[in-house]
């Protein structure tokens, strides 16, 4: 990306009210994970009910449909796409693939609840996922911050 171009989508991002509400669907999603996560340990080692585990994978899915939601907005006010924008096709293409996996989750809950390893395992296949569609997304973010404090620095503008 330019460094005109780089500066050009940082005040998109900054003009964009969008910018502020994503990463409250964002974070509440991690947050959710985290949750989901210790209630699946728990489940695990006898501690907590599956219903516990249920209930916390519908809530990250519902932070979810409203990440997916807010951040189609974010992409259209910043790049001009609602959905697979050239510059963040990665970001999307992965978040399609987590989207599908959790339903894939919610469709085994749905006809196989009876088979406890199968929906165990398809949970653990979309959270190993999404664990790694953030660590991308965290990547990524770093990279576009120092391209964009880069070409800040080298035309003199302050942040």
């Amino acid at each position: 990306m330019s460094q005109a171009s780089a500066l050009a989508v940082r005040d998109r991002r900054k003009a964009s009210i969008w910018t502020v509400i994503h990463p409250l669907f964002a974070i509440g999603q991690l947050l959710a994970f985290f949750v989901s996560v210790g209630f699946l340990v728990a489940y695990f080692r006898g501690a907590a009910s599956y219903e516990a585990v249920h209930v916390s994978v519908l809530a990250k899915i519902g932070l979810m449909v409203g990440a997916v939601l807010t951040g189609s907005f974010w992409e259209h006010d910043v790049f001009g796409y609602w959905w697979f924008a050239p510059e963040f096709l990665l970001e999307d293409v992965m978040t399609l693939i987590v989207f599908m996996f959790q339903l894939a989750y919610l469709a085994v809950v749905a006809f196989h609840r009876d088979l406890m390893p199968a929906v165990l395992l398809m949970l653990g296949i979309a959270y190993t996922v999404y664990a790694i569609n953030v660590a991308q997304y965290i990547h990524r973010t770093q990279l576009q911050k120092q391209e964009t404090q880069a070409a800040e620095k080298m035309l003199g503008i302050a942040a």
